[in-house]
């Protein structure tokens, strides 16, 4: 599922969200399955931008990250498919960081093999973990910016991959 990018989106810092978002917005509100089923159709570059962009475009703000990474970790089953991605665009940094969110998460919020219920209030209820989230948050927003730096400079390098009409230069 290639997509088809104006000229002068080549060289934006949104080319890596422009060859996703018609896929995303296509299963915006949908069920696991439908998720599931476009994401399968794509190649595998593709599906770590898919992942990376489901998971980064909820991480607006802390509460935000601290939520919606519990949520890929426990309910989503999601993470070890957005370290993946970020592992076949060989962002180990990112990995690195995405094991401490990883940590962070499981030792909050699971009792031997169960899970608590995680709620962005927690973060106003413990001044540790608010602490720990927030330097965690700081490097993601950092690393994040690199992630999608280079994930654009491989899409320009291998257009026909991505893009519907990869003669665009």
């Amino acid at each position: 599922m290639k997509v088809n990018v104006k000229p002068e989106d080549l060289g934006s810092e949104q080319l890596s969200w422009l060859c996703v978002q018609p896929m995303l917005i296509s299963v915006r509100g949908k069920d696991v399955a439908a998720k599931i089923e476009v994401y399968r159709r794509l190649h595998e570059g593709q599906q770590a931008i898919f992942l990376f962009y489901s998971y980064h475009n909820h991480t607006k703000s802390l509460a935000e990250f601290y939520w919606f990474s519990a949520y890929n970790i426990i309910d989503m089953k999601s993470w070890n498919g957005i370290k993946n991605g970020m592992r076949y665009f060989n962002q180990n940094e990112m990995v690195t960081l995405l094991d401490d969110i990883e940590r962070l998460i499981t030792d909050k919020n699971k009792v031997g093999d169960t899970w608590r219920e995680v709620l962005p209030a927690d973060l106003e209820k413990d001044p540790i973990l608010l602490q720990r989230t927030e330097e965690l948050y700081a490097k993601y927003r950092a690393a994040a910016q690199e992630a999608i730096l280079h994930m654009n400079e491989i899409i320009r390098q291998n257009q026909e991959m991505y893009l519907e009409n990869s003669s665009v230069t």
